[in-house]
């Protein structure tokens, strides 16, 4: 008799536990292989940033040539004068300053 409540007992405990999920367990299990939602859209710049985009872009291209204007006055006559030296350091401050904008909006665009 011992023996045999032994194996039993032995028995009820070896298998596994056997439930059937309730509806709330179902309401979650429901999500799991679900596919994800698209990211949602990026923000767009507004007008007014687009605008500064342009401007920027404008005034890095208009720099770049009057650094060149002036580089190559300053080949054609053997050397720059303080004058030049001073107004390509401020044209150079000014094209950084017209980057700086540009790569801002330019990583806001495409986050």
């Amino acid at each position: 008799m011992k023996r045999s409540l032994v194996i039993a007992l032995a028995i009820a405990t070896a298998m596994p536990v056997v439930t059937l999920p309730v509806t709330a367990d179902a309401q979650v299990l429901t999500g799991r292989n679900a596919p994800r939602r698209a990211a949602p859209p990026r923000p767009a710049l507004s007008e007014r940033e687009e605008n500064t985009l342009y401007e920027a872009e404008d005034q890095v291209f208009q720099i770049d040539s009057q650094l060149a204007d002036i580089q190559a006055a300053g080949e054609a006559t053997g050397g720059l004068t303080e004058a030049q030296q001073a107004q390509i350091a401020t044209l150079t401050r000014q094209r950084a300053e017209a980057q700086r904008t540009i790569d801002r909006l330019e990583a806001k665009r495409d986050r």
